[in-house]
């Protein structure tokens, strides 16, 4: 697989930047209050990571999914690998609190969106400018729906918008 960012995966990532995610309470406790420009470790993204997991609507959401996700720190972009049930959150996304919440809940939707549709298909063209690279319908529905009951629901309608606006359906 290339590491070319291709079109509509460089609009989901434009899309969730231009949401201007805030933080939530739980990253404020969880980072450090008053931290916002403090480097996050990835213990406590772990640490984050392990309470959204374990927040009364998740396990019902997603039920294949209430094994606490591996969390290591990394160079470069932050990934997941759904199918081991790890998530890095890269050096960059690890900045600032807030940056470091989006990410964690970027990558936690990916490891709970299969890329296999109903149908047993792959969900999208893994490669080629029709792929989003893991970014595809089912992926950002799953995204709102955990902004939304993370961040609040102002958070997961900016979003939506935001993805909408970008060209990235999500209805």
């Amino acid at each position: 697989m290339t590491s070319e960012t291709t079109r509509l995966q460089a609009a989901a990532y434009d899309a969730e930047l231009a949401a201007g995610l805030p933080l939530s309470e739980l990253g404020r406790v969880t980072f450090g209050a008053g931290a916002e420009e403090a480097v996050v470790s990835p213990a406590q993204c772990a640490t984050y990571l392990h309470a959204v997991q374990r927040t009364a609507w998740f396990a019902p959401a997603f039920p294949g999914h209430a094994r606490p996700v591996v969390v290591i720190g990394g160079n470069g972009r932050s990934n997941a690998d759904p199918d081991r049930g790890i998530v890095t959150i890269g050096v960059d996304d690890r900045a600032t609190p807030r940056r470091c919440e989006r990410a964690c809940l970027h990558e936690l939707a990916h490891v709970v969106t299969a890329e296999l549709g109903p149908d047993g298909g792959l969900r999208e063209a893994v490669t080629g400018p029709a792929s989003t690279r893991g970014h595809h319908h089912a992926w950002r529905a799953n995204f709102v729906f955990i902004v939304g009951l993370t961040l609040g629901r102002p958070a997961a309608k900016r979003l939506r918008a935001e993805f909408n606006e970008w060209g990235l359906v999500t209805r």
